[in-house]
């Protein structure tokens, strides 16, 4: 059964419909879904079926890494003892260095373990001793997922071994992957291509990551590759994070689904993981430039600015500087801005409050946006409020239509008024005339 669900879950990989972002990388790519970030701004340079859930294999034990991390206080010096009951619970066909039942090691020692070798083991013995038991740390693996926005993440094992319930995709272990690379030790150990654990004639430990072990890489080497994480299950494919450093730029790439068989069935021995991990790195430092499009302290564009005194315009800039790795021939005329700002902002105004967003488009495709905030802090004039309202109120439709109703009535009241006034008048003319006849007649 196990086996017929690791079919299914292969063949849904490796007939999901491909899907590329924004990309300028023009090259094959072997590996199934691929996700190339410049660390320094932040940026992507390369998608490839990014939101697509795959087995994580053992990229799990990045997260692994993480939990224990958080919840061991001394991983230097306070010595974890290997327990028979956790042996029994790995899987034989883990990766990695085995551990001994009754063996002692500090935490550090077991993340050298894991993440060079690979070790289920020390993965487990970890989980165990971390987690207050291996249930328990799955849980823990699992809220720290969501708590780094992993939308698409699901842990059942802390050394990665298959489970059809188990599964990440590319955008997700590099938030993973970024969150580690901030922990104390992290980047030190998963840089190391050997390591003495061991205090008897048991060799050094190896790193499963050719391309930064210059005496085993052979043509996987590359001298600006600094680590991170190995991953191979054959439902999951091989699997390669890892991050580069060369002339002041780094980028990291999460590579996952290096075919394992070609077209016609027969097995590959290379591993594309890193045949695509190397191409990639080799192209992007010759052939990209991390640009400042935009700084902060540049002026983006002016807001109508109501109820401050002498200042009816507000001047808006990019919250932050704002990069993007572009090819380096690319021209400013290729850039372009579109912004989703208010037509007016009523004060008051802190400097730093957001105005709205500006979307950014090289070549009409959209590449980033940000926020962009007010550079100065404005009061709010109330006299110029009360101002604004009683205009507003003489002003405003309803108000204009009630004025001239008013002006209406007292023009025809006036007429009416005046026509009344007029009647009377000729009434007592009339009156006059007639009386002034009597008086004449009786005088005859």
């Amino acid at each position: 059964m196990k086996r017929f669900l690791s079919f299914i879950f292969l063949l849904l990989i490796l007939f999901n419909p491909v899907a590329y972002g924004l990309n300028f990388y023009n090259d094959d790519i072997n590996s199934e879904a691929v996700y190339v970030i410049n660390k320094n701004s932040a940026t992507p340079i390369i998608e490839k079926n990014i939101n697509q859930r795959r087995s994580p294999a053992s990229l799990t034990k990045i997260m692994t890494y993480i939990v224990a991390c958080e919840n061991i206080k001394d991983v230097s010096n306070y010595k974890i003892k290997v327990r028979q009951e956790v042996v029994d619970m790995v899987d034989p066909e883990s990766s990695g260095c085995e551990l001994k039942a009754g063996e002692e090691f500090t935490a550090l020692e077991l993340f050298h373990c894991m993440m060079i070798c690979s070790s289920g083991w020390a993965a487990m013995v970890l989980a165990d001793y971390a987690g207050g038991g291996v249930e328990n740390f799955v849980d823990l693996m699992n809220k720290k997922a969501q708590e780094l926005g992993c939308k698409d993440t699901y842990f059942k094992n802390p050394d990665g071994f298959y489970d059809s319930e188990q599964y990440t995709t590319a955008e997700d272990m590099y938030k993973i992957t970024k969150y580690a690379m901030n922990l104390p030790e992290f980047l030190n150990i998963t840089g190391k291509s050997e390591y003495s654990l061991f205090n008897d004639k048991r060799d050094p430990i190896v790193t499963t990551n050719k391309m930064i072990d210059k005496k085993r890489g052979g043509d996987y080497y590359l001298p600006y590759v600094k680590g991170i994480k190995t991953g191979y299950l054959e439902e999951a494919g091989k699997c390669l994070i890892s991050y580069a450093e060369k002339n002041g730029e780094t980028y990291v790439a999460v590579v996952m689904g290096g075919p394992v068989v070609d077209k016609k069935g027969a097995r590959i021995e290379k591993n594309l993981a890193m045949i695509d991990t190397k191409k990639i790195y080799k192209w992007v430092f010759e052939n990209l430039v991390s640009a400042k499009l935009y700084s902060k302290d540049s002026p983006l564009k002016e807001i109508d600015l109501k109820y401050v005194w002498n200042h009816d315009k507000l001047l808006v800039y990019p919250q932050s500087d704002f990069y993007f790795s572009l090819p380096k021939n690319f021209s400013k005329d290729d850039i372009r801005i579109s912004f989703n700002v208010k037509d007016f902002v009523e004060a008051p105004v802190e400097a730093g409050d957001v105005m709205g967003t500006a979307e950014i488009f090289y070549k009409d495709e959209k590449i980033g946006d940000f926020n962009v905030v007010s550079s100065q802090t404005f009061n709010k004039n109330y006299l110029l409020v009360f101002n604004s309202f009683f205009c507003g109120l003489f002003l405003s439709p309803i108000s204009t239509i009630v004025i001239s109703l008013v002006i209406l009535f007292l023009v025809f009241y006036i007429f009416a008024i005046l026509k009344g006034n007029k009647r009377r008048k000729k009434r007592r003319r009339g009156n006059v005339k007639v009386f002034s006849g009597y008086r004449n007649r009786k005088k005859y």
